[in-house]
């Protein structure tokens, strides 16, 4: 029987885009030269793994409180820009500016900016991808916080001189992340990073400190953007947010190169900077990327990854427009929203770090209670339970998203809030069940067309929630939750596709046997 970290742990290399000693694009050609001239960590004998790992950490917890610092004060300063304009007066008080009209305006702006930043994902991951890899992954994370930085200069410009620049300008805050590329590009270099400085036996421990490092930035900075809001207002938290990410960027310069070629007799070689042109290199990646569609044979496969791109919107409804709607619907006024996040990132790590594993473990492991737990919910292998465990995830997240759509009071929806923080280990289980069907080899290649996907799938989330929204405000009532019941219906299309999902047989016998 395999390991079950391999199945149930969300930041296992085999469960990342990044595989272990793989560069962020990685070769995948399966040419003798990519056997003989491949990447492999060779960081400075006399550097401390540990202090850079802690230094990774730190940085990700600044990058993923940045993030989170954002989102309130943004809706804030744009929903006041909009109702301005709207009424033509200086001073509105908040609850005026929550008429239909004025809020689809807001969520149309914050939509276009969600595709703004897929479309720029879509075409920067390749090429700095590719420089990363030839120039070094801590410049190139660099330059993506730097991006990130003045992507959010840029809205504060277009929001302070908002009689100079169309309030709708800041939808293309994102355009800037074609400097580095932003989360696209960063969130694959830290994987490869920790990947090759850390050996193998404290690898499981490093993701897990890696991904709790940004769960603890994304849950202490709502409530804090709230806390600053409640005694200075929208403007100060912008540059602290900025703060964050500059001060993230300089200290990423202090992490150890990794990236380094070298053949099989242990020679270190310079092909792919010294031999070869960028344009050879990418028409070499894009080829390589070709070759990736090769390994969606199984249908099965090919339905899972049909679920990524069906789950893509789901996170808007629990970032930015979350924000939004609990404004809109329950006259919270905007900056204490940022609390409900908070206690929803609460959830989520609770669920993450206890309950899932947990679960996974008693109906895996009989000598945990052998004797108490019915033979029912005991699964014979990995892959069956995780499957199991995916399709109920899929229907915590249907029920608390119905439960989000119909919540006549901000208790009922903390409550749904509860449920769907259950059922948020889908993404982690949905891509151990991918890794069933293409030999471990071909994760990186796998993985990449997942993040493709995804990318693509977050090109209609966000105006589809948009859409949704203003169609419920005006039918009126209670179809205001009318997004949350869109989102639950991708949910259900999740669910029906997980039930013709066949294992692979051959994986199936090997855990049996």
């Amino acid at each position: 029987m395999e390991n079950t970290e391999n199945y149930d742990n969300p930041t296992n290399p085999s469960t990342n885009i990044t595989t272990e000693q793989t560069p962020l694009l990685p070769h995948l050609s399966s040419s003798p030269i990519n056997h003989e001239q491949r990447h492999v960590p060779h960081p400075p004998p006399s550097h401390n793994n540990t202090t850079i790992l802690n230094l990774i950490c730190g940085v990700l917890f600044l990058a993923a409180s940045a993030t989170g610092l954002i989102n309130v004060p943004l809706t804030k300063l744009v929903e006041d820009a909009v109702c301005r304009q709207y009424y033509g007066q200086p001073d509105i008080e908040e609850q005026l500016c929550k008429l239909e009209t004025i809020q689809s305006d807001v969520a149309f702006i914050f939509a276009r900016m969600g595709v703004c930043e897929a479309v720029v994902a879509l075409f920067t991951a390749l090429p700095w991808g590719i420089a990363a890899d030839r120039i070094g992954r801590k410049l190139m994370f660099s330059l993506a916080l730097l991006g990130m930085a003045l992507g959010v200069l840029f809205m504060m410009m277009v929001l302070w001189w908002e009689d100079v620049f169309p309030t709708a300008f800041v939808a293309l805050g994102p355009v800037f992340y074609v400097i580095g590329g932003g989360n696209a590009v960063s969130m694959g270099i830290l994987l490869s990073i920790v990947s090759n400085i850390i050996p193998d036996d404290q690898r499981a421990v490093a993701f897990m400190r890696l991904q709790v490092s940004g769960l603890v930035g994304s849950l202490i900075s709502p409530a804090l953007s709230s806390a600053m809001m409640a005694i200075t207002g929208p403007w100060p938290v912008m540059p602290v947010a900025v703060a964050c990410l500059v001060v993230g960027a300089i200290a990423f310069l202090f992490v150890t190169e990794t990236v380094q070629h070298k053949d099989e007799d242990g020679e270190e070689t310079g092909l792919d900077s010294s031999h070869m042109g960028f344009k050879d290199h990418t028409l070499r990646t894009l080829s390589q990327l070709k070759e990736s569609l090769s390994i969606l044979s199984s249908p099965s496969l090919f339905l899972l990854i049909l679920t990524c791109l069906a789950t893509t919107p789901f996170a808007t409804g629990v970032l930015q427009f979350l924000v939004q709607f609990v404004s809109k619907r329950y006259s919270v006024p905007i900056k204490n929203t940022g609390y409900i996040q908070m206690a929803y990132g609460l959830l989520q790590i609770i669920q993450a770090l206890i309950i899932f594993p947990w679960i996974s473990n008693l109906l895996l492991n009989p000598t945990i209670a052998p004797t108490s737990t019915p033979t029912l919910i005991h699964i014979p292998n990995e892959p069956k339970r995780d499957l199991i465990l995916a399709k109920y995830s899929f229907y915590s997240i249907l029920i608390g998203f119905l439960i989000l759509g119909f919540a006549p009071s901000i208790a009922v929806f903390m409550l749904g809030l509860a449920i769907l923080a259950i059922g948020s280990c889908y993404n982690s289980l949905v891509r151990s069940l991918m890794s069933l069907y293409v030999d471990e080899k071909y994760l990186s290649r796998l993985f990449s067309v997942v993040g493709m996907v995804e990318i693509i799938g977050s090109l209609f989330g966000a105006p589809m929630m948009a859409g949704l929204f203003t169609l419920g405000m005006r039918l009126g009532g209670g179809w205001i939750g009318l997004p949350y019941y869109g989102l639950a219906g991708l949910c259900g299309v999740c669910i029906g596709i997980l039930w013709f999902v066949r294992l692979p047989e051959r994986r199936e016998s090997a855990e049996e046997r």
